[in-house]
Formats: structure tokens, sequence, C-alpha cells
């Protein structure tokens, strides 16, 4: 196998979330030099390592959106109505079932807001493929 070749394979293989271990022992076995092969490595998992935060940083804005869309939404009768708004709330069973799911929006929100934080700080700490970060 020729050095690019194997150098192709190789960033495949970390970007699939493989180890470093075992992607340093295919590069040596296919007679890349163990300096060369360390900074390939090092290239390799940083440019992983920027995919990931970059999607960390979509799923903070995300979560963002999603919070204050629901919170925005949530609240948005509690200043129209004032106080009134509670009988109401009340006595409607659909708002109730809407004011549930938003509920849930903002749930869904507050995940993937942290999720992107911990993307966004510590890259390595995902194992998954970069295709199976992506949900």
């Amino acid at each position: 196998m020729t050095a690019d070749k194997a150098f192709t394979e190789a960033r495949a293989r970390i970007i699939w979330g493989e180890s470093t271990l075992s992607v340093r022992g295919f590069l040596l076995l296919n007679g890349v030099p163990d300096t060369v092969a360390d900074a390939k490595i090092r290239e390799f998992i940083a440019e992983r390592n920027t995919e990931i935060r970059g999607r960390g940083v979509r799923d903070i804005f995300t979560g963002v959106i999603l919070m204050i869309a629901s919170t925005g939404v949530l609240l948005y009768p509690v200043f129209v109505y004032g106080p009134r708004f509670i009988t109401l709330w009340f006595s409607l069973r659909a708002t109730l079932t809407g004011m549930i799911a938003l509920v849930f929006i903002g749930l869904c929100g507050t995940w993937k807001l942290l999720r992107g934080i911990i993307y966004l700080v510590r890259p390595q700490s995902e194992r998954k493929s970069i295709s199976d970060i992506t949900e």
C-alpha cells in the first residue's frame, strides 16, 4: 500500500472514531516512519475535533433557539392576559396539551444546548463516528 493510500485510510479510521493506537499500528505496518505517523495522527485528530466543535456550535444555536421560542410562546399569554390567563389555562384542555408540547420542546433545546457545549469544550470525549454524531 502506498503512503498516500495509508494516510487516506488512517484519516478515515480517525474520523470513524477508531483509537489512535490502532491507527498508529496500521500506519507502521504500512511502512510509515514513527514521526510521520504521529504527526499525521495529530493532524487527523485536529481535523476531527474541528468538525465536532462545528457541530457543537450548531447544536448550541439550535438549543438556544428552541429554548427561547418555547419560553416566549409559553410566557406570551401570561403577559397578554395577566392573572386571567391562569383560569383560562385550566379551562382549555388543548391549551394544556400545547403547553406540555412547548415544555418538551424547551427540554429538547436544553439537551441540545448542553450537548453542544460538551462538543465545543471536549470534542475528544466523543468516540462515535462523526456521521453518527449528527443526531
